[in-house]
């Protein structure tokens, strides 16, 4: 690959990893915003907002995923179990608010 190529092709890819980030952060926004949802259901089920069973759950889901698409199994059970304390971290701001 000659150098007129390769600048080509870091622009192109960051173009595009920078248009995955977006759908990354608007997944988030709306993954937090089921965690607003799941936090009245749980106000309304008498229910804890820590439930180390369903953490348990997405955390093996998880290690299925990472293995299936050869990703670092470590780093993506980190991003997932910081993506929940986001959403325990939402549910308990709401609750506090109420």
């Amino acid at each position: 690959m000659d150098e007129s190529r390769a600048l080509e092709t870091l622009k192109r890819s960051r173009r595009e990893i920078d248009r995955i980030d977006r759908e990354i952060l608007d997944l988030i926004s709306s993954r937090t915003s089921l965690a607003r949802e799941i936090a009245e259901a749980k106000v309304a089920l008498g229910m804890e907002i820590f439930d180390p069973e369903r953490e348990l759950e997405i955390i093996e889901r998880t290690r299925r995923i990472a293995r299936a698409y050869g990703i670092n199994e470590d780093k993506l059970i980190q991003l997932m179990k910081i993506l929940m304390d986001l959403s325990k971290t939402e549910q308990k701001e709401l609750l506090r608010r109420q």
